[in-house]
């Protein structure tokens, strides 16, 4: 019985968190993400996981811009890949797909930075980049969301 309570706890403790957001910085705290199954990386609710704005990145319309995060648990399924997608909005309504990656397998831990351009027209605050992993995988949630907040000048 002892062993079946510790399984579970360490099945548990392990899938406890699957994406962080590192540029711009996430919602809430970047505490443990050099770790695999970080709590502050588990959000399961679009936009942002729920989570209020925080400090927010000047970005202006027509601007190149690193998106950074980490893939911090791994939910890869050969037969089902899923994959990560960045977006800008001010809410699930608004937001642009402006990049999308192929989830192919890579370990837990592991880094992506992607080069976007941010459009033209959008101005003001409330924006946020949005990235979204896309599990596609049936024994694990559909999606984990991380948001960083923007201004666009």
């Amino acid at each position: 019985m002892t062993k079946c309570v510790l399984y579970l706890f360490v099945c548990v403790a392990v899938a406890t968190a699957h994406i962080c957001m590192i540029s711009p910085p996430q919602r809430g705290s970047m505490l443990g993400i050099n770790k695999a199954g970080a709590d502050d990386c588990m959000l399961l609710k679009g936009p942002c996981g729920g989570r209020a704005p925080g400090p927010a990145v000047a970005l202006t319309g027509g601007q190149n811009f690193t998106v950074t995060f980490q893939k911090n648990l791994d939910h890869w399924v050969k037969a089902t890949p899923g994959y990560f997608s960045v977006m800008l909005g001010m809410g699930q309504a608004t937001m642009k797909e402006l990049v999308r990656i192929p989830d192919m397998g890579q370990p837990s831990l592991s880094l992506y930075s992607m080069n976007v351009t941010i459009p033209m027209g959008m101005t003001g605050k409330g924006y946020f980049i949005q990235t979204q992993y896309m599990t596609k995988n049936p024994k694990a949630p559909p999606t984990f969301y991380q948001c960083g907040d923007v201004i666009l000048m």
